[in-house]
């Protein structure tokens, strides 16, 4: 592979279990062994997604919380492991909160000079009303996104 220096030395990649975040991840790679770059995988666990299914479920709060961050950490580890694998210093991170502010708030703290995010296919009312997590990454970001699609 041509090195073309060090343009990028920290990538943060949000990962979700979507077939778009694993595009993400599998970008990241190759970004980061081209700029010999660090990347850290970040799950966010969305409170509100999980005090709805707190609501529309009979399992208590703790025990959806448990779940969910078990999922997010399965995911974490089986990415790190791909990206290890590949030869690229990889870190991760499970946080809970509102995702956009969560991934933001990460990149910072850690000193990203690169996101790298899958692209949400939302569609209709719900993305009218929501939007989706990738739009918000590109819209606040104060660093480079690159949004990974299919």
């Amino acid at each position: 592979m041509t090195h073309c220096g060090n343009l990028f030395s920290r990538i943060l990649v949000p990962v979700d279990g979507s077939r778009f975040s694993m595009k993400a991840v599998e970008l990241a790679s190759r970004l980061a062994l081209i700029h010999e770059a660090e990347v850290r995988l970040v799950h966010v666990v969305d409170s509100v997604v999980m005090h709805q299914l707190c609501r529309f479920s009979d399992e208590p709060y703790e025990k959806v919380h448990e779940n969910m961050a078990q999922s997010g950490n399965a995911f974490l580890e089986d990415m790190a492991g791909r990206l290890r694998r590949a030869g690229v210093r990889v870190s991760t991170v499970l946080r809970e909160g509102t995702p956009h502010e969560i991934i933001l708030r990460e990149g910072e703290e850690w000193g990203a000079d690169l996101i790298v995010i899958g692209k949400l296919g939302k569609r209709g009312v719900s993305r009218i009303l929501l939007g989706s997590v990738a739009e918000r990454i590109v819209e606040f970001a104060r660093i480079p996104v690159l949004v990974a699609g299919e």
